[in-house]
């Protein structure tokens, strides 16, 4: 588009920002036709919020940013000869695990169970405001096509068809399970995660979001036209380390709608219509209306095989993102590209 309006004459230049963040090479990949490739900037506003923290520059889809005398392309050991490694998960980290192994000239086969590469981040693009993840998982799929990845969808992990391939290691880059706390009624709520796949409904007009972190507001936002919203968040500000605008936009966004939040109290009980809730300060407890209730307080890991990978593999087992450590995207890609990037056979 840019292009193509620079040479009708309407633009004298086209200048970028934080694009050159996320993918330093984007002017060179548009010269060559190959936008594919170019990895677009979400708008999540990570950069900011870390350089505010005073630390230095960083981005979410670019795990090398601020780091590249270090970890820098130029500075891959490209000893992989051809040697085969297994990657299982098709999100965030295990796409960044395969494409880092594959510029390390390894041979990587990655096992997905789904029928597409994305994981979560495709759920992730539902709410309002996010279809730049979609491009992201685009991007992220070309990129391994380019790579030569083998990508094997449909196909659940076992410890024989990772046997089968040759595997000298495995990059486990399994996800997480969201959590359900073991409270009474709790087998009447929902994840957010089954919400956005379809996999779960909402009855009723009034609807409890539990928890206010980055998914619970941004279900609590897509819900929050059509349903009259609570967020419920125990500590005492919502949005985690969200960048200060980006909560207030969301916020904003749900209390428009109607929708409320409710900060510094916990879940004690899932009722018939409501939930109760706990005041952290006071110990009071309260109810708020709910005709259905919807879990976000997180995610633990989820490590299928580990125990029958680890006694195949050894310490050649990996755990990459969500498996190893819970957290949003910018964390799954930079465990997933340091730990591939300084991968060595043992």
């Amino acid at each position: 588009m840019a292009e193509q309006l620079l040479e009708e004459g309407d633009f004298d230049f086209v200048g970028l920002a934080r694009g050159h963040l996320a993918d330093p090479d984007f002017v060179a990949k548009a010269k060559a036709g190959r936008d594919d490739l170019i990895r677009k900037c979400i708008g999540c506003m990570e950069c900011f919020r870390i350089l505010n923290d005073g630390l230095p520059l960083g981005c979410t889809l670019n795990p090398v940013l601020g780091r590249e005398f270090e970890w820098g392309d130029e500075k891959l050991v490209k000893n992989g000869a051809g040697r085969t490694i297994a990657v299982i998960g098709r999100g965030p980290a295990g796409m960044e695990a395969a494409l880092t192994l594959a510029k390390r000239c390894f041979k990587v086969v990655l096992f997905e169970c789904a029928d597409k590469l994305g994981g979560t981040a495709n759920l992730a693009a539902i709410p309002p405001n996010k279809q730049m993840i979609n491009e992201f998982v685009d991007t992220m799929t070309a990129q391994l096509k380019e790579a030569g990845v083998e990508v094997r969808l449909n196909t659940p992990a076992t410890v024989d068809l990772i046997k089968q391939t040759g595997a000298e290691a495995v990059f486990m880059a399994a996800g997480g399970k969201a959590v359900r706390p073991n409270i009474p009624g709790i087998e009447k709520a929902v994840t957010a995660e089954d919400l956005l796949a379809g996999r779960a409904e909402i009855c009723g007009e009034t609807v409890a979001v539990i928890g206010g972190g980055v998914t619970g507001l941004e279900t609590a936002e897509w819900l929050a036209p059509s349903h009259k919203v609570t967020v419920v968040e125990m500590l005492d500000k919502v949005g985690g380390n969200l960048y200060p605008s980006v909560v207030l936009h969301l916020a904003t966004e749900i209390m428009k709608a109607g929708g409320q939040i409710c900060k510094g109290h916990a879940l004690v009980s899932v009722n018939d219509g409501s939930v109760t809730v706990k005041d952290m300060k006071s110990q009071e407890t309260a109810e708020i209306p709910a005709d259905s209730v919807v879990l976000a307080m997180g995610v633990r890991p989820e490590r299928p095989l580990e125990a029958e990978l680890k006694a195949e593999f050894g310490d050649r087992l990996i755990l990459v993102g969500d498996s190893d450590r819970t957290g949003q995207i910018y964390d799954a890609l930079h465990s997933a590209h340091d730990r591939a990037f300084v991968y060595c056979a043992r």
